[in-house]
């Protein structure tokens, strides 16, 4: 199913879906809270390419497994085109698919919407092998999301009338998606270690940067190191992106 076949409604819809990981009633969760308003037309025609699964009385919403892989390809699914202020939301969703692929896990259990199954020894020592990159990547999406939430406020701010209800519904994915992220990081123990903007001394062991700084020099942090495991036990995933102050 390309993009392009679903209006903004139905792919907000999804997205929603995808990022709460559990059904959602109609009127006060999807609508209420996060500003997807279905129609009936929009309704029959994601039940009728099997993508949701509803209930009445009230109305509940839930994704089905064929809309569970319409996400995970839209995960891998070029950026869209004609979309302003989505590439750094799907960038997001690119990194936490590659962290699912580390991990061996489907898109479901990343978000909660399916218990992971149980690995034998032998699936689990490869999954400890792919953690590395997938800690990576999820890493990647922690230290990329003050970016979306900038992107998300200057889009916000810009937007005329028209399209001021596409761009609520894609700030209301977008804050969930940034939830679900950050609660896959904290069960991986990532942590960014300081906000971005801060100063700080370089220190090569946690930062680079593209000048020719040296240890000890006052710099600002542009992207965060992220760390994974306890405080006084902390090993680094990525270093921190810095410039001169």
């Amino acid at each position: 199913m390309a993009a392009t076949d679903l209006t903004s409604v139905e792919r907000g819809a999804l997205l929603v879906l995808m990022a709460a990981g559990r059904p959602l009633r109609e009127a006060s969760e999807l609508r209420a809270v996060h500003g997807i308003h279905l129609t009936p037309s929009h309704r029959e025609k994601l039940q009728s390419l099997g993508f949701i699964q509803t209930t009445t009385r009230p109305l509940i919403h839930a994704l089905s497994e064929k809309g569970w892989r319409w996400v995970w390809e839209e995960a891998a699914a070029p950026k869209p085109k004609g979309n302003i202020g989505l590439n750094a939301l799907h960038a997001v969703l690119q990194g936490v698919r590659r962290y699912a692929d580390g991990r061996g896990n489907r898109l479901e259990e990343v978000f909660g919407g399916a218990p992971a199954s149980e690995p034998d020894v032998g699936r689990q020592h490869m999954h400890e092998a792919a953690w590395s990159e997938a800690d990576e990547a999820l890493g990647q999406a922690l230290q990329d999301l003050p970016i979306l939430t900038k992107a998300i406020e200057g889009l916000q701010k810009s937007a005329t009338a028209d399209v001021s209800g596409p761009v609520k519904r894609t700030s209301a994915a977008a804050k969930l998606v940034m939830q679900s992220v950050r609660q896959a990081g904290r069960k991986r123990e990532l942590a960014l270690a300081v906000e971005p903007g801060s100063e700080t001394n370089f220190d090569p062991a946690i930062h680079r940067s593209e000048h020719q700084a040296q240890p000890g020099d006052r710099v600002r942090i542009r992207k965060p190191p992220v760390f994974r495991g306890p405080e006084n036990n902390r090993v680094v995933v990525l270093l921190g992106e810095v410039e001169p102050v």
